[in-house]
This record gives C-alpha cells, structure tokens and sequence, in this order.
C-alpha cells in the first residue's frame, strides 16, 4: 500500500511540479528528514496499527481513522497557513459521524454474535455413542478372521 502510494505520489509530482530544482534537496539533513518520515513513521505507524489488531480486534483500530481528518482540518490552517472554510469542517464532521455510527452498529452486531454463540455452547451436551456388534463367534470362525 506504501509502495503505490508513492508511485502515485510520485507520478503527480512530475505532472505538476515542471521545475527540477524543486526536486533538489541540498543539503544531507533534509535528505535524512524524508526518509525518516518516510520509513520509520511509516513503520511505526505499521507496527501500532498491526499490534491493536492483533490485541483488540478490526474495528477497534479502525476507530482512530477519523482522528486523522480532524488533526488535518486543526493542523492545517495552524502550520500551513490554510484557509479553513465551513463546508470543509461540516464535511469532515458528517464523515466522522458516519464512520463512528457504522462502527458502533459493527460493534453492537459482534456483541450480539458473540453472546449468541456462547448461549448456544451452553445448550450443547455430550451424548455417548455406544456401538455393539451383532456378529458371533461361530461367524467370525467362518470367515477366517
């Protein structure tokens, strides 16, 4: 998913940056700066992201995908000097709503999965089988066995 994001990435900046002194990084620092933030916050954010999956489940991780949208719409306009307009913050907050609603509903339906399937372990009981053989002795000399 990394890779082809900055393939694509990387495609959209050539077809929008003309200028090839843009592309220069001068000096070693900002060089390391991109592939730190290129790899290791990538990993790191891997790393997390594998490890609440692994602890938690799918859709506790995927709770915290909507706090990226809000720390944009804070972040922007702070660090970016962008401007942040009403329909921007009323999207983001009708997306937010949403995701949120259907996650609670997941939630609610895998809460009631699961209590579904340990009343149905408590109905089960053991039943023995008991296998008897009609055959006789006389029969079995027979045929030899």
């Amino acid at each position: 998913m990394n890779s082809m994001a900055a393939v694509q990435a990387t495609l959209f900046a050539l077809c929008v940056e003309k200028d090839w002194n843009q592309w220069k990084l001068p000096s070693a620092i900002r060089i390391l700066a991109t592939l730190y933030s290129g790899i290791a916050v990538t990993t790191f954010v891997n790393i997390v992201t594998s490890w609440c999956v692994r602890k938690k489940g799918p859709l506790y991780a995927s709770v915290f995908n909507p706090l990226t949208l809000v720390l944009v719409a804070i972040t922007a306009p702070l660090l970016l000097q962008e401007k942040l307009y009403l329909g921007s913050v009323l999207g983001a907050a009708l997306i937010v709503c949403g995701l949120y609603m259907v996650l609670w509903s997941k939630s609610k339906e895998m809460k009631q999965q699961t209590d579904l399937v340990s009343s149905e372990t408590e109905l089960i009981s053991t039943t023995e089988v008991v296998v008897v053989s009609t055959t006789n002795k006389n029969e079995l000399a027979k045929t030899g066995e």
